[in-house]
């Protein structure tokens, strides 16, 4: 099913239903004492922990339990900054907003719950678990209430809209479902949960991207008034962005990651109309995978492809406001008619009248995409070049797809700017990558291992430009305060126009083993051609030097683009390996052909590696230059790159440890290295570990930032000592 799952399953995969109604109301009573007492000055920390106590913290954990997560931990916490004076208001928004996810997150269990159960349980037990879902959704009723956050005329600010009445809309929902519950017609009542699953589920997301919304409003209208009311707003929103994360980050996650930034960055930094867009950037990818889910099931499963089709159509309504303001009402109006014909043929069960939606569909798509606010870049200087280089490199590219791969032509592409960078890169890095790249083109003319020799040239070359945007990116953050903003420009520009040549090569998807750790197979797309877009953007912006902020800033830029790079080439490797595991026994010449490319391109990241882990890279290298195929393990190389990861992270750790008290900036540089560099492995941890010691270390990290903003030592030690234990056993599970 496309529809992204949040983990609404306990390890046994059914939903352990462990509060009973009563339970659930008296939760309710508790949430809305703790509401009150948030309200006092001051605030009450032992009399909100004592209203904590009991069957709020039942629900808690049994939404932790189920979907692998810390609320009540960061509950808990909150509570105790609230007892020792830390920050109370804010610690009061973590408190509620949480606390809302709790009863958020059980109302989406348990209408999944209902949907899973249909067939199996009688209609009274179903029946009690609704009455459990409605008992819970009075404690959010009032925020799902609220009306549209829509960008102002002038996209700088929000206002608000129509009221789009989810409560109204959830409880018409509750009520049809209990309809279908008696089971009358139940293949239609089973359709019926389908599509009102659906629709509960997507208001309450809905209502809480509306949240995120106001909260941004919040900021912009204080930060120039009362930074302590933006600064509370800002608190808000972050807090209200966990609960609808997974269905921005799932197709969105450089723009995921970007705006967990701006909500736990500067104030000044909040940008309404960019924000609107990256939200908007991972609803589009969500309602397009819901039409993918609708395509593959009309004419063959009438309920899913019903299912589906709603799914799409509730994704697409949170953007309408925007759609509107962006391509106009007409185009609004459009897309809510097709959306109208394409649950109409899905109940029909008809394909042509539903592929006819969805390409209307996708047109309009299309055009609101072209019209968010997403990462653009520009290059506003000369790089003549760089520019040149880049074109001879795809010219390569383009001979090198040839049937007959013509050594003399790729010879004189190479020749001139192309060959001129080339050995400017060996000059400054003691490299022999021109003599590598000329050995192989020659090797190309005499006809010797015609292949092997084209993937040398192509990924000897993808070398020189995956370093030049390493020493361009890295000059700018060193020598900011000594160059001018002109010179700094075309540096940047430089990189950028650089990187231009390889990013292709960054838009793969992930590689991860599989479940026996023999093999390797897709996993999510990363993102990162585009995390590299954002980075060189936000950092470009920078280089007017108009902030005091903007040294630190574009350091972080840079540190996105380097760190991206290199897991860019990590996931190339790693693909190398898997076509050396799935060619070895059939066709030892391909495999061979992988092999050489998995060789060229572990030389781009080599020495990343190889700091922290040197026998693991020296593993690395002779499995990628053996004439032992069988003897490649990809379980052994992943675990030597997460060997050399985890290295890099300790590395950072005592760089933020030596300059916590001293210097914040190069700390919360530390800290994006690590979330950065966590990245990379976090699939496989999960893999060797859980999804819980995933979400701990995902945690973990985001709190030590929160502790280097705020010099809280006593955090950083207990975020850190998180970090370590869960490393370790990690470390533990590599070979």
């Amino acid at each position: 099913m496309s529809f992204i799952m949040l983990l609404a399953c306990s390890s046994s995969g059914v939903f352990a239903v462990t509060a009973s109604v009563a339970d659930i109301q008296a939760a309710v009573v508790a949430f809305q004492t703790i509401g009150s007492l948030r309200q006092e000055s001051p605030i009450n920390g032992d009399a909100i922990a004592n209203a904590y106590t009991g069957t709020l913290q039942s629900l808690a954990i049994e939404v932790d339990e189920a979907n692998n997560l810390e609320l009540n931990k960061d509950i808990q916490v909150a509570i105790e900054d609230i007892k020792n004076g830390k920050d109370p208001a804010l610690a009061a928004q973590v408190i509620d907003k949480t606390l809302q996810r709790v009863f958020y997150q059980s109302i989406w269990n348990r209408i999944t719950a209902i949907r899973d159960e249909f067939s199996t349980s009688n209609s009274d037990a179903l029946t009690q678990t609704l009455l459990q879902t409605e008992a819970a959704f009075v404690a959010i009723e009032k925020t799902v209430a609220r009306e549209n956050q829509v960008l102002t005329a002038d996209k700088k600010a929000l206002e608000a809209g129509t009221n789009p009445g989810l409560d109204a809309a959830i409880k018409a929902s509750f009520a049809r479902v209990k309809t279908a519950l008696n089971k009358s017609n139940p293949d239609e009542d089973f359709a019926t949960i389908q599509v009102e699953r659906y629709g509960i589920r997507m208001s309450l997301a809905r209502a809480y991207y509306i949240g995120v919304l106001r909260e941004i409003s919040g900021v912009i209208s204080n930060r120039d008034a009362d930074t302590d009311e933006a600064r509370e707003a800002l608190k808000e929103g972050e807090v209200f962005y966990r609960i609808i994360e997974p269905l921005i980050a799932r197709d969105n996650p450089a723009g995921s990651a970007f705006l967990k930034s701006r909500l736990t960055g500067r104030l000044s930094e909040i940008d309404a109309d960019t924000i609107v867009s990256e939200l908007s950037k991972g609803l589009i990818g969500r309602v397009k995978a819901e039409m993918n889910g609708q395509a593959s099931a009309v004419g063959s499963d009438r309920p899913q492809a019903m299912a589906e089709a709603a799914g799409a159509a509730y994704f697409a309504k949170i953007m309408f406001p925007d759609i509107e303001l962006r391509l106009g009402t007409a185009a609004r109006v459009g897309l809510e008619t097709e959306f109208n014909n394409l649950q109409v043929a899905s109940s029909e069960n008809n394909a042509e009248k539903s592929t006819q939606a969805r390409d209307a569909i996708t047109v309009i798509l299309v055009n609101y995409e072209s019209a968010l606010n997403v990462a653009k870049y520009e290059t506003s200087t000369t790089t003549i070049i760089i520019d040149e280089a880049v074109k001879s490199f795809q010219a390569i590219a383009e001979l090198r797809k040839q049937a007959t791969i013509d050594g003399n032509a790729i010879e004189a592409a190479y020749q001139g700017d192309l060959q001129e960078l080339t050995k400017i890169i060996d000059q400054i890095y003691g490299l022999s990558i021109d003599s590598d790249v000329s050995s192989a083109i020659n090797a190309i003319k005499n006809q010797i291992d015609v292949p092997l020799a084209a993937q040398i040239v192509d990924k000897s070359l993808q070398r020189v430009f995956a370093i030049a945007v390493y020493d361009r990116t890295t000059l700018v953050a060193h020598q900011f305060d000594t160059l001018s903003s002109d010179q700094l420009i075309l540096e940047w520009d430089r990189a950028y126009s650089a990187f231009q040549a390889i990013s292709g090569t960054a838009s793969r998807f992930n590689k991860v083993l599989t479940s026996d750790k023999k093999s390797l197979q897709d996993g999510r797309d990363p993102d990162l051609d585009y995390q590299i877009l954002r980075a060189f953007e936000y950092g470009r912006h920078t280089l007017d030097k108009a902030d005091e902020e903007n040294r630190f800033d574009v350091s972080i830029a840079r540190e996105n683009i380097v760190s991206s790079l290199i897991r860019t080439y990590l996931i190339g490797v790693l693909r190398e390996v898997e076509g050396i595991i799935g060619s070895r026994d059939t066709d030892v010449a391909d495999a061979r052909e992988a092999q050489v490319e998995g060789e060229y391109f572990y030389r781009i990241i080599e020495g990343f590696i190889a700091q922290d882990n040197s026998f693991g890279s020296n593993r690395i290298k002779a499995q990628l230059i053996g004439d032992d195929l069988a003897a490649v393990s990809a379980n052994e190389i992943v675990s030597d790159i997460s060997k050399g990861m985890i290295g890099q992270i300790n590395g950072s750790i005592n760089q933020i440890a030596a300059t916590f008290s001293t210097d914040k900036n190069q700390a919360l540089i530390a800290v994006e290295a690590i979330d950065l560099y966590a990245s990379s492995f976090l699939p496989d941890l999960e893999l060797r570990l859980d999804t819980l010691r995933r979400v701990k270390i995902e945690n973990a990290i985001r709190n030590l930032k929160y502790a280097i903003q705020t010099t809280d030592s006593e955090q950083a030690i207990a975020a850190k000592a998180v970090i370590d234990d869960v490393l370790s056993q990690y470390q533990g599970q590599l070979i």
